[in-house]
Parts: structure tokens; sequence; C-alpha cells
């Protein structure tokens, strides 16, 4: 078998956490939120599909730090290692953009369900453009996806020292950033410039979500079991 594919079947293990889990999950909440909007006769915005982001975040850190020792018990390399890795991950990103923007335009079409509810269309500016849409979903999948890979191979790399420093640095740079806005006053500016410029933002997040796995690469060359 190609070491990727051997790779990629190893992480499809896990696909209770990849795509089941987080599908339950997301759906019973869309029932929930369409009988309170039955009950209460009046549509509103929710936040039901964060289910799914969170998800996908978690499973960037949990399954490498799961998959990759027994990966290299199996003698497979850390290069083919991380290419099934990123196959999976982003195969589930596309697969659950897909479905996302599926149900977005069955909610758009049907007046929120019929009960004029926001459950899984994004801003207006999105909604209109299915294509559009689809990108936006899968930018921010991706992003939670390899976010969560940099912590996985973090820990890969330099063990619970090493994410006490991480997020120790992570929580101080915050803090600095959220004290300097709060005394400039560069919250409204910031978030202004955001919701006027959202092809910027998106193509940002998406270089990001391309750099991030260069680290990640780095560090699993040099971790140990």
């Amino acid at each position: 078998m190609n070491p990727t594919a051997a790779v990629m079947k190893i992480h499809l293990r896990y696909v209770l956490t990849l795509l089941y889990l987080p599908w339950i999950i997301t759906l019973s909440s869309l029932l929930i939120n369409l009988f309170v909007a039955y009950i209460v006769k009046e549509g509103f915005y929710t936040g039901g599909i964060m289910t799914i982001f969170v998800f996908m975040f978690v499973s960037g850190i949990v399954i490498p730090a799961q998959t990759f020792p027994f990966a290299l018990d199996l003698s497979l390399r850390r290069k083919d290692y991380f290419k099934g890795t990123l196959s999976i991950f982003l195969l589930t990103s596309i697969l659950t953009a897909v479905l996302l923007t599926l149900f977005s335009f069955l909610e758009n079409i049907t007046g929120g369900f019929g009960a004029g509810i926001h459950f899984f269309s994004l801003l207006d500016a999105f909604s209109q453009n299915p294509f559009w849409q689809f990108w936006i979903f899968f930018i921010l999948l991706l992003f939670n996806f390899m976010f969560g890979l940099l912590i996985a191979s973090l820990f890969q790399r330099f063990g619970k020292n090493g994410m006490y420093v991480f997020f120790s640095v992570l929580v101080l740079l915050l803090t600095v950033l959220s004290l300097l806005f709060t005394y400039f006053q560069w919250w409204v500016p910031f978030f202004s410039y955001l919701a006027g410029n959202l092809n910027t933002t998106a193509v940002g997040i998406f270089i990001i979500s391309l750099l991030l796995p260069v680290f990640s690469y780095g560090l699993l060359r040099r971790a140990s079991i």
C-alpha cells in the first residue's frame, strides 16, 4: 500500500470524531433551535455550526497525538505521515464545507427551514454566493485543522513543558495586544476594517493556514516518541 494512503487509513479509524460526531451534535442542535423557533414564533441567529469548527480544531490536536507514534512504530516515514495527515484533513475540510454549503442553501430557499432561523448561513455578504460561501467554510475549517496540528506538533516535539511555555507566551501576547487595543481605542477601527474587507480577511486566514503546516512539519521532523 502507498505510505500516504496507509497513513490516511490510520486516520480513518477516527472517522467518528472527524465526521459523524460533529454532525450528530450539529443536527441535534438544529432540531432544538427549530423547536424553540416554532414555540416563540420568531426567527433568530444561532451559533450552532461552531460545534463543527471546534471539533475540527480538537481533531487537529488529538488525532495526530494518537496516530503519530503508532505510524512511526509501523516504520512509516515522517514525511509520509505528514502528507497523509494533511490529505485527510484537506479531504475532511472539503467534504464538510460542501455539506455546510448545501445546508446553508437549503436554509436560504426554505426561509430558515420554515422558522426564520439562521443556523448555517454566514454573513449576507457570503450567503448570496454558494461558491464563495463554500470557500469561506473551507478556509475556516482548514485553519482550525492546521492550528490544531501545530499544537499537536509542539507537544510531540517539546512535550508538556513546551505546551506550558507556548500557551503562557500566547496568553501574554494576547493580553498585551488587548491592553494596547483598549488604550489606543483600536477595537472599533479594527473590526470595521475586517467587516469592510472580508475578501482580504479571508485571504489572510488562508495564507496563515498554508504557513502553519510548514512549522508543524519542522517540529514533527525533530519530534521523538
